[in-house]
């Protein structure tokens, strides 16, 4: 016998007549809907926040390579003495976040890992800074208008994720602005290979977003982070020993100027190796991977440019202004909110109502 509830026995017992309200009563507590949008907006904040490290990225590495730099690093010292400097911190943070109850390690899992550490590490750390070594940062910076229609992309392939109209816009926007800039004079020297260098990096970056997001599904985003950038730090430390520069990671400890500490040990390896990661992963447990990545890329830019601009003294054309504006609109609509219509997932099953008892 099907379960009543214990108002409605009561009345049948009195034999009293039940009416049942046409209101539906709304599903879920009335706070739901709001704490949900909490998160989204905290989301969007942590995509912006880490958007700051990563424009910067294109202006660091110039820094450390010029040759009034008391460092004197190279493109392939500087991402082996990152990964090293980094991977303790990996470490760490992936033994503090270790799940109590762990969810079993299945093969597709552990290659997933393996496949976003080698996407992290080779990929995304060894890629840009040897395209940054032999490409212009105005160049580095308006790449990454590649990364939205690439990771979007490959999640409509692999995660069968849908844009809206104004996601949509607003990479179109994007791509216009970033465009209009690459037509632009730039202030140092571009070149193709620097340039299909950047590329690569960040296709390899939109393909660690997509795996970011399937491990999310199933450990903790701290955890996810500690894991992929242990086996990335790894990565380029075994690249260090097998190119013989692994000496490289003692330049650090030999320099102790501001701009070493600047720019290689709070930029590169604290706010960049760990904290944009982790603000990345944060803001994939709450937004599509099209969201996440317009905020990072449009925002990488827009904070690129103007880094660019404050730090390394480029000057911008009337072209440069006209692409700004796109880039500041494209990444206010990727901000705006849209109103989503909710569908009833089963039409033909009746939804809750609230009723009344009638006892004459």
């Amino acid at each position: 016998m099907q379960a009543r509830p214990a108002e409605l026995l009561r009345a049948d017992r009195a034999g009293c007549r039940v009416d049942i309200m046409k209101k539906p009563i709304e599903d879920g507590p009335a706070w739901a809907g709001a704490n949900h949008g909490g998160a989204r907006s905290l989301a969007a904040s942590a995509a912006l926040v880490s958007a700051v490290f990563f424009g910067v990225n294109a202006v660091a590495p110039k820094l450390l390579y010029a040759s009034e730099a008391a460092t004197g690093f190279d493109a392939v010292g500087l991402f082996v003495a990152r990964g090293v400097w980094s991977l303790p911190l990996f470490v760490l943070l992936a033994v503090a976040t270790r799940p109590r109850q762990f969810p079993a390690l299945t093969i597709k899992n552990a290659a997933l890992f393996l496949f976003c550490g080698i996407a992290y590490g080779p990929g995304t750390n060894a890629l840009s800074a040897l395209g940054a070594h032999v490409t212009s940062a105005s160049h580095a910076v308006l790449l990454l208008s590649l990364f939205p229609p690439l990771a979007a992309g490959l999640a409509a392939v692999f995660l069968r994720e849908r844009l809206s109209t104004l996601k949509m816009i607003a990479i179109v926007v994007g791509v216009m602005g970033a465009s209009t800039l690459t037509l632009s004079r730039s202030s140092g020297g571009a070149t193709t290979g620097g340039d299909l260098l950047i590329a690569a990096f960040i296709l390899t970056w939109a393909i660690l977003t997509l795996g970011i997001r399937q491990l999310d599904k199933i450990y903790p985003a701290l955890f996810v982070v500690g894991v992929f950038g242990t086996i990335g730090c790894l990565a380029l430390g075994a690249i260090g020993a097998v190119a013989g520069r692994f000496d490289s990671v003692l330049i650090p400890m030999q320099h102790f100027d501001l701009q070493t500490v600047l720019w290689f040990d709070l930029e590169l390896v604290l706010l960049l190796s760990l904290g944009g990661q982790l603000l990345q992963s944060m803001a994939l447990r709450a937004l599509d991977v099209a969201m996440v990545v317009a905020l990072t890329s449009y925002g990488s830019i827009f904070f690129g440019l103007v880094a660019s601009l404050v730090i390394l003294g480029e000057r911008l054309a009337v072209q440069d202004i006209i692409a700004a504006a796109f880039l500041v609109t494209a990444l206010g609509l990727s901000l705006w909110p849209e109103r989503r219509r909710r569908k009833d997932s089963n039409p033909a099953r009746p939804r809750r109502s609230r009723s009344t008892v009638d006892c004459k």
